[in-house]
């Protein structure tokens, strides 16, 4: 280990560790690296598999060669036939002959070819080649060196295949609890680890989860060596195979790893690929673990079968999954809980020390100096001395107020006024359209709490303006239940009625509308597909009409699973709804310049700052064509004088001009999501058209800016396909090197090509669990001398990675609000789901206790934040801390963001696009789960 000699000050603890010529030690596999001739008849065959498929997205189904390879070479086998360097690596040699048969076999069952009329000794020219391609034994740490300033050059075999042997050393070290119990994780072919010897059991029995462990090598900016990410995870399992996406098989004999299978078949349906099975037995192996799929598949298939026959409901049994576990294929409602909890991820990391010793070497992360701004929410500072006072007098009158008191979720009245000025126009109305009296109740509840009225006697009038703060921001409530309620087979424009003429933004008076509505459920619309229940959907249909008419509109939900929501003391999400509608109106209010102002030299506060959102919309049932590439954009403008408000501009690849952000939203919400170009027929062409897009509209930014330096801040996840600049591997490339052959992106970074108009920096945000490190503690070093290290459970602060070259990258760390907020309880927090308290009933209130099994256990996060560009080491450091701050301080959420304000708000124009559908949780078929308490996840 190396958190020696370290200088005073907060340390992030992460699970992340260079991945180092010590660390994975003697570790090899075999390798096959296929030629461009080989590449080119793979291709082939995918173009065969596409014409007979009819689908022009369809891939040849290698799966079938290496499930049948894992099978029989125990499990570590990775086939990537695309790509510039194709390749075969596994962790144990494998015979020529059989892996030619292997293809063989492949080739023909994939083209329709019977299984029985596959001549094995003459096989297609494609499987020769790939059995004839020399395997080569090589030694991981030959390709781990690294070198002195430059990214890690490692081949992606590596990156495939280099958690073989890591999980098997965490694998070899029983996982210790705090209680001294001993769990044992087993190695799966995916290169992680899975404790299927102590599954998670609901209470009342028969519904498992297990856990996993992802051991996965990625990079991180400017770290000379790859970097091993551990995290965990709960993995529900289904009450049933058929209706699973994947399998965890145990596979007979001594020392294989469980056997991760993917499943085929529609929905209801779902088996071994029958090619597979096919293989297997022309080849005469032992595939028994496979062959027990296959028949569980067939009796559950019968059973649903009876129970349509019969018009009963569908149970399968619950019963222990033996050999054989089935991961669902969506997050359906489950008795068990999401998230393992932080305990667990610090055993996790104790676990990694004891496994890999003096072979690791952490990462170090210190805090950045960096003050985050107060935000209204915060609870009030007091001395230590005030804070006993208030304590001890509590205790005296028995009063449960609150020690500390919260100032208002919502922005003055007097900042909504400024930005609304500021938008050119004299004041504010809310249009509140509602159908249920409850929800009516609900909003006129909020109003009072966001602008301090009374309740008393106060109440509302159909379409009469209530005055909410000097006669300049007012609602009005207006009944219009065909225009909200589900249903189809309705005009909504002419259910709106006359109500729509008074919701538009005219004489000086900006209007938005705050509406109810509720997600459609099949009990409520009996014999209708649970697919078409999003054509049921209101809001939608009501977010298009609202978008043509120009009104910025927001949704309150006036039913749950619970039934209808009746109004209560504490409404969030009523809170949040009227947040978000001053977000969908553009207002900037106080809160979003006092987090600007920096005490940094660097002046981030006269900088515009974009967020750039990149989607693909990938097609829903009965949807036909290509895939959809969806981009907005927003630009958070600073006033020209110091008194003046903040503004935001929006754009979209829909409605490509820039204009407020109220209006762009509706522009891009009046029009369906943009279609392919018919001229852009390959990937590349595909994110280059999107990047040209982006390139015009920050052109056009510039000279609305008239010399405002920006930025642009966009997520790496999606950004990086339309600018391979943003890669670990492509940071600090020229301009120049951007790709002319057609398989590079044409632009190097966002705006790189305006020159003058340049941005300023371009700012990389990574949310990705899979590639930003899981964050588990902090530990404070004192600076006087002797002093004992202080250990911290989580951090809400900015980190910043020690780098081997170039320009730092920081961390910031984020506690949901579910974990630490009010009531929060910290599941998680100190014992694991292994040692979860069970539900106590009790005829006496104060001793009844919800079981935790089925809670969710939250952890902390970390957004990766790396500014790429801008003039010096000190304004990269300021761009990082306003990048915080704009996560911190959010528009419409009283907690943090994942995405600062510019980001944030282009995603929700997206979010909020009609075309953009809701989705729940539902109870898995055959599960039994429909009357159990369950989490869902949405």
């Amino acid at each position: 280990m190396n958190d020696q000699n370290l200088e005073p000050g907060k340390y992030l603890h992460a699970l992340a560790y260079r991945c180092t010529p010590a660390l994975v030690g003697d570790a090899t596999v075999h390798l096959r690296r296929l030629d461009t001739e080989t590449a080119k008849l793979w291709g082939t065959f995918t173009n065969q598999c596409r014409k007979r498929f009819g689908k022009e997205e369809a891939q040849a189904p290698y799966s079938i060669a290496t499930t049948v390879l894992q099978v029989i070479t125990g499990g570590y086998v990775h086939f990537e036939p695309y790509g510039p360097a194709p390749f075969l690596v596994s962790r144990q040699p494998i015979d020529s002959n059989l892996l030619s048969k292997a293809f063989a076999l492949t080739h023909g069952l994939a083209l329709g070819q019977p299984v029985e009329t596959i001549d094995l000794r003459q096989p297609p020219e494609l499987a020769r080649r790939i059995a004839r391609t020399p395997e080569r034994e090589f030694a991981l740490k030959e390709h781990l060196a690294g070198a002195d300033g430059e990214q890690p050059d490692a081949p992606n075999w590596l990156y495939q295949s280099a958690g073989w042997g890591l999980a098997e050393r965490l694998a070899a070290v029983p996982f210790q609890l705090s209680n001294g119990r001993e769990i044992m994780l087993r190695p799966d072919t995916t290169g992680g680890l899975v404790a299927l010897d102590d599954p998670w059991e609901n209470e009342g029995g028969g519904r498992y989860a297990v856990c996993r462990t992802a051991v996965r090598l990625k990079t991180l900016p400017n770290v000379q060596h790859p970097v091993l990410l551990l995290d965990a995870r709960v993995s529900r399992i289904s009450s049933s195979l058929i209706f699973s996406s994947t399998a965890l098989a145990v596979q007979p004999g001594e020392g294989h790893p469980i056997l991760e299978v993917k499943l085929n078949g529609r929905g209801g349906m779902k088996t071994i690929p029958r090619q597979t099975l096919e293989a297997l037995g022309r080849l005469e192996m032992d595939y028994s673990i496979l062959q027990s799929i296959a028949k569980r598949s067939q009796q559950e298939q019968k059973l649903r079968e009876q129970a349509r026959a019969f018009k009963e409901r569908l149970q399968f049994p619950r019963e222990h999954p033996g050999q054989i576990w089935p991961i669902p294929a969506k997050n359906y409602q489950h008795p068990i809980g999401t998230g393992v909890g932080m305990h667990h991820l610090r055993l996790l990391r104790a676990h990694a020390d004891a496994a890999f010793g003096d072979d690791a070497q952490r990462l170090s992360m210190r805090q950045s100096t960096m003050t985050l701004p107060r935000r209204p929410t915060d609870p009030e500072k007091v001395s230590a001395q005030e804070y006993k006072r208030r304590k001890e007098e509590r205790e005296l009158t028995g009063s449960k107020e609150p020690l500390l008191s919260r100032g208002s979720l919502f922005p003055s009245a007097e900042s909504l006024c400024a930005s609304v000025d500021e938008a050119g126009f004299k004041k504010l109305r809310i249009a509140c359209l509602w159908y249920r009296d409850e929800t009516r109740q609900r909003m006129l509840q909020t109003f009072c709490h966001a602008f301090g009225l009374s309740p008393a006697g106060l109440d509302t009038q159909e379409g009469v303006e209530l005055d909410l703060y000097q006669g300049r921001i007012t609602a009005a409530f207006h009944y219009v239940p065909d225009f909200l309620r589900p249903g189809r087979g309705r005009d909504r424009a002419e259910a709106l009625g006359a109500v729509g003429a008074s919701l538009r933004s005219r004489d000086g008076v900006l209007v938005g509308a705050w509406c109810e509505t509720e997600i459609p459920h099949a009990d409520d619309f009996p014999g209708i597909d649970a697919r078409d229940l999003d054509d049921l959907d209101a809001k939608p249909q009501t977010k298009a009409v609202m978008a043509r008419l120009d009104v910025p509109s927001q949704y309150l939900k006036g039913r749950g699973k619970e039934g209808v929501i009746e109004p209560n003391s504490e409404d969030h999400a009523a809170q949040m709804a009227l947040l978000d509608l001053y977000r969908s109106l553009g207002v900037i209010d106080e809160r979003i310049s006092n987090a600007l102002q920096s005490k940094s030299s660097f002046p981030v506060d006269r900088l515009a700052h974009v967020g750039v959102h990149v989607r693909q919309q990938n097609r829903r049932y009965g949807e036909k064509g290509e895939p959809k590439i969806v981009v907005t954009a927003t630009a958070l403008v600073p006033p020209q004088s110091s008194q003046g408000a903040w503004s935001l501009l929006g754009w979209s690849s829909a409605a490509p001009v820039w204009r407020p952000y109220r209006s762009a939203q509706n522009a891009f919400h009046t029009h369906p999501y943009p279609e392919p170009s018919a001229e852009t027929t390959s990937y590349r062409q595909k994110w280059d058209g999107a990047a040209d897009m982006v390139e015009r509209a920050l052109g056009d930014l510039a000279d609305e800016l008239d010399g405002v330096p920006y930025t642009v801040t966009v997520d790496a996840q999606s950004a990086r396909r339309m600018w391979e600049g943003l890669q670990n591997v492509r940071l600090g490339e020229h301009l120049g090197q951007a790709g002319t052959d057609g398989k590079s992106s044409r632009y190097q970074l966002p705006g790189a090509r305006l020159g003058q108009d340049a941005p300023l920096a371009v700012i990389r945000l990574n949310t990705e669990d899979e590639e930003v490190p899981q964050p588990v503690s902090v530990t404070h070093l004192g600076k006087k001398e002797g002093a004992e290290p202080v250990e911290k459970d989580t951090s809400t602060l900015l980190f910043e990675v020690a780098t081997d070259f170039g320009t730092p990258v920081w961390l910031l760390c984020n506690v949901p609000r579910a974990y630490d907020g009010s009531g929060a309880g910290r599941l998680g927090s100190k014992r694991t789901r292994w040692e979860a308290e069970k539900s106590v009933q009790s005829e006496d209130r104060s001793k009844r206790r919800k079981g935790e099994m089925p809670q969710n256990f939250y952890a902390m996060t970390a957004t990766e934040i790396l500014p790429i560009g801008g003039p010096s080491d000190e304004a990269r450091e300021a761009l990082s801390a306003m990048t915080a701050r704009l996560c911190h301080q959010t528009l419409f959420w009283s907690d943090r963001s994942r995405y600062p304000v510019p980001l944030h708000a282009a995603r929700q124009m997206d979010l909020d696009h009609p075309q953009y559908r809701r989705e729940v949780a539902d109870a898995e078929p055959g599960s039994g789960d429909e009357g159990e308490e369950a989490e869902t996840t949405v």
